[in-house]
């Protein structure tokens, strides 16, 4: 079963992933992104457009993928520290569709994986040192249209 952090510690876990993202990921740290909001089912990043800005004054592809990836990365972070578990987590493979220009901030939201599929997380990394999920992350604009929609599969590896 999954721990079930309190309010306070859903703050000190989306702070101490602020800060893992700006000193140890410099793209996050030139993108501005920040961790928005973590309430133990959705964790939401966000960046402003200016340094995020393309040609055509939208925001840039690569970095609307990286908000997400970055995105989809803490919400894997985070669940495998409410499991328990620690490890390194990668990103395996990850995919992105663009549905619209987004001229606005970036915003991208994750949504935990249910209950069976964090047990089923937790069961196979312990019993054999590696465990994959995928999450989707949805970068929307401020009418909560879907302007990208981004999968990625994030392994747990056992730390050698």
């Amino acid at each position: 079963m999954t721990k079930h952090f309190t309010r306070s510690q859903h703050e000190i876990a989306s702070r101490a992933l602020q800060d893992f993202f700006m000193l140890n990921v410099p793209l996050a740290r030139a993108a501005e992104i920040s961790v928005h909001s973590y309430d133990g089912e959705k964790l939401v990043f966000k960046a402003p457009l200016e340094p995020n800005i393309n040609d055509k004054g939208t925001a840039f592809g690569g970095s609307i993928y990286v908000l997400c990836v970055s995105t989809a990365w803490g919400m894997s972070s985070i669940k495998a520290q409410e499991l328990g578990l620690d490890g390194e987590l990668v990103v395996a493979k990850a995919e992105i569709e663009y549905l619209r220009p987004l001229n606005e901030d970036l915003h991208a939201e994750a949504v935990s994986p249910d209950e069976e599929s964090l047990q089923h997380f937790k069961e196979s990394f312990e019993r054999h040192g590696k465990a994959v999920f995928e999450l989707d992350v949805v970068a929307n604009n401020s009418e909560g249209k879907a302007c990208a929609r981004f999968r990625g599969k994030y392994a747990l590896l056992k730390r050698k």
